[in-house]
């Protein structure tokens, strides 16, 4: 925290409940009018449509789908151990719960 913060801060716990209930409705007007837009924006509400978040990230178009392709599975790995894996951390897990 600033400096200029806690001293605005120690100001304020110096005005009566009265007059820091209006220090606040004052800060959240001047908050509101002056960003505004970035409100607008987070509106849970009124989330932006498909199109508008597309433009704004402008991900890119994939021509290939190899290019997706990845190779990270261990080798010496098969897909039953590894469900087999899941399986016994599971078990250990409600034991854990329990």
């Amino acid at each position: 925290m600033t400096t200029k913060l806690q001293e605005l801060i120690n100001s304020a716990q110096e005005l009566s409940p009265l007059e820091q209930v209006e220090l606040i409705r004052a800060v959240s007007q001047f908050l509101y009018q002056n960003y505004q837009q970035a409100f607008v924006a987070t509106d849970f509400w009124q989330p932006p449509s498909l199109e508008e978040i597309v433009q704004s990230q402008s991900p890119p178009v994939i021509q290939d789908i190899a290019t997706l392709l990845a190779d990270f599975w261990p080798a010496d790995e098969t897909a039953d151990d590894f469900t087999d894996y899941i399986y016994r951390q599971r078990q250990e897990d409600s034991l854990l719960e329990q």
